[in-house]
C-alpha cells in the first residue's frame, strides 16, 4: 500500500489477519473433528475440490461459504464490528479511496452524515 498513511495500513493488515485466522480455525476445527472434504462438501452440497480449493491459503471465500462451512464443521461464529473511524482521520481515508483500483471517488456529504453507496464513499467535512 504505497502512499496509505501508516495508521490504515496497520488496520488492513489487521482485517486480512483475522480473516485469514477465521479460515484456519474452521479448517481446523474440522480436522479435529476427524471430518474428511468429502464429508463436508457433503453437507454444503458442494464437491471435495470445492472444498479443497475453501481449504487452500490464498483462499478468498465469500462471507455466505464462510457461513456454510462453519456449518457442515459445526461452528458458529461470532462477528464483531469495530468503529476504528477516530482512530483514522478523514484525510488517510481520502488517500485509502484515491489509492483503490475499485474506482471509489471521495464525495463530500451535503451535512454530516457517514454513508456509503456504490462507487462512492461519503465522508463529513471537517468544520
Amino acid at each position: 500500500m504505497t502512499g496509505t498513511p501508516p495508521n490504515l495500513e496497520v488496520l488492513a493488515d489487521s482485517l486480512v489477519e483475522s480473516h485469514d485466522k477465521l479460515l484456519q480455525e474452521l479448517v481446523g476445527m474440522r480436522k479435529r473433528h476427524r471430518l474428511t472434504q468429502e464429508t463436508i462438501a457433503e453437507r454444503m452440497g458442494v464437491s471435495q475440490p470445492t472444498v479443497a480449493a475453501f481449504e487452500r491459503y490464498d483462499a478468498n471465500p465469500t462471507l455466505a461459504t464462510v457461513r456454510r462451512y462453519a456449518l457442515a464443521v459445526g461452528a458458529s461464529i461470532d462477528h464483531v464490528v469495530k468503529d476504528e473511524c477516530c482512530d483514522n482521520d478523514v484525510t488517510a481515508f481520502e488517500a485509502l479511496a484515491k489509492g483503490t483500483a475499485l474506482g471509489w471517488s471521495v464525495v463530500p456529504p451535503a451535512r454530516w452524515a457517514w454513508g456509503w453507496s456504490p462507487g462512492a464513499i461519503n465522508i463529513p467535512a471537517h468544520a
